[in-house]
């Protein structure tokens, strides 16, 4: 397919000016096949063989996306906010989109597979947020349809779109009470709603999803949540720091003795072990095959200023690499404590997971 003038960007640092002197590209005319798709458990590409996604996340407001090439990532997982693409009910901005398809057209020129993670939080001044993710709230669900909508046509023309993220991280906002099947079968069954509509507009492409928040209700009842599993992927995000056995109750639904004590943002000396990392994996991974869906670890990540990084590293990289386990680490934006990238360049961990992406050789 021919790319528009934003493919032939050679620099990250005109992104963020292009969408006000470049048009963007033609988009969504006809769903094409894309470069990659779902069999069984696994990735594969159009000749059927398996592929691992490996790569990284990033906001298409950045102005990094040149460190992509550095990183020999053959995926990037792209955040596209709602509340910044359509700040009005009645419009959405031209100038974002336009953003948007410069960003989306380089990585598609350099080969790369792009899944556009849809994040619905926070969401848009204009929408009532009261049972936004409530089953039977029809208009706040049918408000966010008009934004998938409107991005899934625009991009359902490039083969290395492969995908999109139907929520990221979805959270009921008028909890009732945490980690109850009732409130995960009510998050999955909203849901259900977004991924049918994605794949009315290209039925070929991949939705991928999370059950509620980044990690838990991977034991809903899919069918009587009415979410039907053809081209989806089970997207579970990793920031365990792998204290606690599992990290998980026995319901699989809950972190105990708590979010704070098992997640690695609020620590600066890892010390987990792999045994406990992969009891944690093994919970989605399992999840996976019983549905038979392929599974990607959509966030991982420990802090640049953790004393023991590379153990976390090691760790996570071996599991990873045993379960031919897809992936995109956090993050490769220089704006937090897990960022990749400081004053324009891979920093430590970012040259760490260039080798690792690259391999022996």
């Amino acid at each position: 397919m021919k790319l528009g003038r934003g493919a032939r960007i050679l620099a990250g640092t005109l992104l963020a000016t292009l969408p006000l002197a470049a048009s963007p590209p033609a988009r969504g005319s006809t769903a094409a096949r894309p470069a990659v798709t779902t069999s069984g458990v696994n990735f594969v590409d159009r000749a059927g063989r398996i592929v691992i996604l490996r790569g990284v996340n990033v906001s298409y407001r950045s102005r990094l996306v040149e460190n992509v090439l550095d990183l020999h990532a053959n995926f990037v997982r792209v955040r596209v906010l709602w509340a910044h693409v359509q700040p009005s009910r009645e419009a959405f901005d031209a100038d974002e989109l336009a953003r948007l398809d410069a960003f989306v057209a380089y990585l598609c020129e350099h080969g790369v597979n792009v899944e556009l993670d849809l994040r619905g939080r926070p969401l848009p001044a204009w929408v009532n947020r009261r049972g936004f993710h409530v089953r039977h709230a029809p208009a706040p669900r049918g408000a966010y349809l008009g934004f998938v909508r409107r991005i899934v046509r625009r991009y359902s023309g490039d083969p290395r779109v492969i995908g999109f993220g139907i929520f990221n991280e979805p959270e009921p906002y008028m909890w009732d009470r945490v980690g109850s099947p009732s409130v995960d079968q009510q998050m999955l069954a909203w849901q259900a709603g977004v991924r049918d509509a994605i794949l009315a507009v290209d039925p070929l492409t991949t939705v991928f999803f999370n059950v509620r928040g980044g990690n838990y209700g991977v034991k809903t009842c899919f069918r009587c949540a009415g979410f039907r599993l053809a081209h989806t992927a089970l997207d579970w995000h990793d920031f365990y720091n792998g204290c606690c056995g599992s990290g998980l109750d026995a319901t699989d639904d809950n972190w105990v003795p708590g979010w704070p004590q098992t997640h690695n943002q609020r620590s600066t000396r890892y010390l987990g072990t792999a045994e406990n990392q992969w009891l944690n994996l093994a919970i989605p991974w399992r999840a996976a095959h019983r549905l038979g869906i392929p599974m990607i670890v959509g966030e991982w990540g420990v802090r640049n200023d953790d004393s023991r990084h590379a153990v976390y590293n090691e760790q996570l990289e071996g599991i990873l690499n045993a379960h031919a386990l897809s992936w995109a680490r956090w993050d490769l934006d220089g704006n937090s404590k897990f960022a990749l990238v400081t004053h324009g360049r891979l920093n430590e961990q970012g040259e760490w997971l260039a080798s690792e992406i690259l391999g022996p050789g």
